[in-house]
């Protein structure tokens, strides 16, 4: 009977969005990129920047116009960084024309990425720029270092473009906070990018970016990588550091929280997480072949929980296509699996955030400056009177509640620990898991406020500490982004990366708003 009000509830909840909006709005799409500049992979990119095809000036200044073209329509990016980008594009510029043939080669060794601009989502300290993580309280606060992985794309030749939005404290899956506003999707403006990671992605699927980081700890990449159509990676714990990512994490969140890239092309993938990984990521030989037809392929159709909704027929349909295409390109037999701990999702992730070292939630949105009274910022807020958002203001008020008597907890925590070690026994080094994506397609704005556990499709992996892709999969029949989660054992990277290119190979990967 509770599944029965469940899947009656997540029906109203939808068609009540949909109608609404298909009758008071109309659809508003980002216009496609025209400019060749704006279509090729940031590899293919470095390779003409060293040999002289294009310039970084032109590089950089293609993705500045296109910013200035469609960022009053995704409100994407918060802060700009165009004088330094193109200062540094002409000093690349001048270097390379300068360079001989030897210290070219040497280049593309230890600076791969020379004259490449990228984007970072505002909760990664890059020094001289604002780092407010969507908090109020810290809208003037300026970097005064970079986080690591900046600093290793600095120091692989990447040119920083611009800042991208985040919601408050990075803490739900729309982004909007009270000091920048509401980012928003570019093949649809009325449907939400995701959260936390929902600028960059945003801002990389309407060609504003060529390549970003971002984080991801309950699906703060895959999530907004999936609503808009682009590839998104949560590494294995340990590969990429997350020195300079804030608000630091302590406790078991250190295994949850990792940093990623986002990009539109997977030939990327390989570079950017060497980049961001350094020796830690090379050790895992993600350049070295793979037998593609060895690879085992799992999959699981979705999770059963009255709190979740179960997956749309839209997104069962695109999970069943990626499975049929590895079966059919590599003759394999794809195997159905379920796991019934997974679909505990929600006590797993709620039960793994804990964390006793953790500042409480309210003194973060003061900026560690004392805290803020959260019910009474939930009354102001009420009269549009708070410079806090209301799902920060609810995280807030539960936050510290213990939902689970501590014996409760210590089974649920064995019980995830147990699903962890089946996921991997299962997997081991040579196999895949594809998972849907999320529920549905891209929600309209303000719906994830109904149904706000939906986001444990990707939660789930954060509580498992597994290393997981999101694949774009074509387009739906509304015109946003379908896609897939490919999960995998811990450093199991090259198998995820060689999957993301079979599927962006079958089905086209990023695709232009104008297409579908």
């Amino acid at each position: 009977m509770f599944f029965l009000f469940s899947r009656l509830y997540f029906a109203t909840v939808n068609g009540l969005f949909t109608l609404y909006h298909a009758v008071m709005t109309t659809r508003v799409c980002v216009p496609p990129p025209t400019d060749d500049l704006l279509q090729i992979s940031a590899s293919q990119a470095a390779r003409m920047i060293r040999d002289k095809e294009i310039s970084s000036l032109e590089l950089v200044s293609a993705y500045i116009r296109r910013i200035e073209e469609i960022n009053h329509l995704i409100n994407a990016v918060v802060e700009e960084n165009f004088t330094d980008a193109k200062e540094k594009a002409r000093a690349a510029d001048k270097e390379v024309n300068e360079a001989t043939p030897e210290q070219i080669a040497k280049m593309e060794k230890e600076r791969p990425l020379l004259g490449v601009p990228f984007t970072i989502k505002d909760c990664m300290e890059v020094e001289g720029l604002k780092c407010t993580y969507g908090v109020h309280h810290r809208k003037d606060v300026i970097a005064e270092k970079n986080a690591v992985v900046v600093q290793r794309m600095l120091e692989s030749g990447a040119i920083c473009l611009c800042i991208t939005n985040v919601p408050e404290v990075c803490m739900w899956w729309e982004t909007v906070n009270t000091i920048y506003g509401r980012s928003r999707n570019p093949y649809d403006t009325r449907r939400i990018t995701g959260g936390s990671s929902g600028g960059e992605a945003s801002l990389v699927a309407a060609a504003g970016s060529l390549i970003g980081v971002g984080s991801d700890i309950g699906g703060s990449i895959r999530m907004p990588a999936f609503f808009n159509g682009v590839f998104g990676l949560k590494p294995t714990p340990g590969v990429i550091p997350l020195d300079g990512h804030l608000p630091p994490v302590t406790g078991y969140r250190t295994e949850m929280l990792r940093i990623g890239p986002i990009c539109r092309y997977a030939a990327d993938l390989p570079l950017l997480f060497k980049v961001m990984g350094g020796e830690a990521a090379e050790a895992l030989t993600i350049d070295e072949p793979i037998a593609m037809g060895k690879l085992r392929v799992f999959y699981m159709e979705g999770l059963r929980h009255p709190l979740i909704e179960s997956p749309s027929n839209e997104m069962s349909y695109a999970l069943k296509r990626a499975v049929r295409y590895m079966e059919m390109k590599y003759d394999l037999a794809a195997v159905r699996v379920d796991f019934p701990l997974a679909h505990q999702a929600t006590d797993f992730f709620v039960t793994s955030m804990e964390s006793k070292d953790q500042p409480a939630f309210n003194e973060i949105l003061a900026d560690y400056n004392g805290s803020v009274n959260c019910a009474l910022e939930m009354i102001k807020w009420l009269f549009g009177k708070s410079v806090h958002t209301f799902p920060a203001l609810l995280v807030g008020l539960v936050d510290g509640v213990n939902p689970y008597p501590e014996e409760y907890k210590k089974r649920l925590l064995y019980k995830r620990d147990r699903l962890i070690r089946q996921m991997k026994d299962l997997l081991g080094d040579d196999g895949v898991l594809i998972f849907p994506s999320f529920s549905n397609p891209a929600p309209f704005h303000n719906q994830p406020v109904l149904t706000p556990f939906n986001f444990c499709y990707t939660g789930l992996f954060n509580a498992l500490a597994l290393p997981v892709m999101q694949c774009p999969m074509g387009l739906s029949g509304a015109g946003t982004p379908l896609g897939v989660q490919v999960v995998g054992s811990p450093k199991s990277e090259r198998n995820l990366i060689a999957i993301a290119k079979d599927l962006e190979e079958g089905f086209g990967g990023w695709h232009k708003t104008e297409a579908y």
